[in-house]
């Protein structure tokens, strides 16, 4: 191990204890999830050249409020089945799964206004180049922790049938009731109809106690990569100026509140964003080094990355000789901050260590074992080497078109 990055590696692990220990955990919207964003701006503020923290507006608990919506409504189809009022089912079902498209597929703010109105707090710093600014890069994570979802914890082994299994169930039960009252060869059946499908409000109704108002110490998920970043911006400061590259150290707030942070940073900021070449090294989940993957794709899909851009830091990977791939983020599994920055077409990704699929992912994820020690060494290592080489290689890169030029 590179000696300098492994003492930058063990002031992560302190740094993120620390904050754990003070704040503990640090819900969206919350004084202890504000407090920790302050203690990161002064933090930034000791070496940026410059540091800024910057406010905005969170709906507590909005995010994941189609759960609910989904469940009730599901329980209100099933009786007015029973009471023959098909059309009235195929409506209430209907409004479910545009509200679940719009809230967690899409992640737009459908809810927001019927929940509690709190305050967020995006912080970062500016390291500037030694010559003019010829790109920027940002290295980010997020400092609010997660909700504990009981159903990593109960159970985890059911997470994916309990969750897809009741999507999947509200839209076979929207299907039923459009033909129960359009076409009438379902009435010999309604009775075994009604009978099969109050069965699964078993399953349904288990989705109101997903998720607890607990929040996790939210260590891999995510202030390592915070801090990470934070050890960063340091080291290209203190230690080794770059020529034409600005580095833009950056902590979200909300993430777990639909990425609410890094929409808020990227509305405020998108005209500097796009005036220079930006790229977006965005990191989440570290956990084990031997699953450590870049996004080709985010927001359950919907939003594409630039594959030029991920291959080019699988290239630097390689000559690093550390384990990377690549894939696409699965539907149904959530998104990460960089969704909102390549959104506005910014070259960004997310490296991710673990698995992830709904079927498998690290067992302190979204728990209350979220804790350092389940944070493996050596992918905080390497996700630091890693980060610093590719900045290196792309300020090498600008600076002999600019020579050459």
């Amino acid at each position: 191990m590179d000696q300098e990055i492994k003492n930058y590696t063990e002031d992560v692990y302190k740094e993120t204890q620390k904050i754990i220990d003070l704040f503990g955990p640090r819900l969206a919207g919350s004084k202890s999830a504000l407090d920790a964003g302050d203690y990161i701006y002064d933090s930034i503020n000791e070496f940026a050249d410059d540091a800024f923290k910057e406010e905005f507006y969170v709906y507590q608990g909005a995010f994941l409020g189609w759960i609910r919506i989904l469940v009730f409504n599901y329980l209100c189809a099933l009786v007015f089945l029973w009471l023959d009022y098909a059309w009235i089912s195929f409506v209430l079902l209907i409004l479910s799964v545009i509200v679940l498209v719009l809230q967690f597929f899409l992640y737009l703010p459908l809810l927001d206004k019927f929940y509690p109105k709190k305050k967020g707090k995006n912080v970062y710093g500016k390291i500037e180049p030694k010559n003019e600014v010829k790109q920027q890069i940002i290295i980010s994570g997020h400092h609010d922790s997660a909700r504990i979802f009981n159903f990593f914890i109960r159970q985890p082994k059911l997470y994916n049938l309990r969750t897809t299994g009741s999507i999947a169930l509200v839209i076979i039960l929207s299907l039923v009731s459009m033909i129960s009252f359009l076409t009438p060869w379902l009435d010999e059946l309604s009775l075994y109809v009604n009978i099969t499908f109050s069965i699964t409000f078993l399953l349904v109704g288990q989705m109101w106690f997903f998720a607890s108002k607990k929040g996790t110490p939210g260590a891999g998920d995510n202030l390592v990569a915070s801090m990470i970043a934070l050890e960063i911006g340091k080291h290209f400061k203190l230690k080794e100026s770059l020529k034409h590259t600005r580095i833009i150290v950056l902590s979200f707030d909300a993430e777990e509140e639909g990425l609410r942070g890094a929409r808020a940073y990227v509305k405020a900021h998108e005209k500097e964003l796009k005036e220079i070449p930006t790229y977006l090294l965005n990191a989440d989940c570290l956990y084990d080094e031997n699953e450590m993957f870049f996004l080709t794709s985010d927001l359950n899909n919907f939003v594409k990355f630039d594959d030029g851009f991920t291959d080019e830091l699988l290239d630097v990977s390689e000559l690093e000789g550390i384990f990377t791939f690549k894939q696409p983020l699965a539907f149904l599994t959530g998104g990460t901050d960089a969704a909102e920055f390549a959104k506005k077409g910014i070259a960004s990704t997310t490296l991710i260590g673990m698995p992830w699929s709904n079927s498998n992912r690290n067992q302190s994820y979204h728990t209350p074992n979220d804790t350092l020690e389940h944070v493996h060494f050596e992918v905080v290592y390497n996700t630091m080497k890693l980060f610093m080489a590719y900045i290196k290689y792309k300020d090498n890169k600008v600076g002999a078109n600019v020579e050459g030029s």
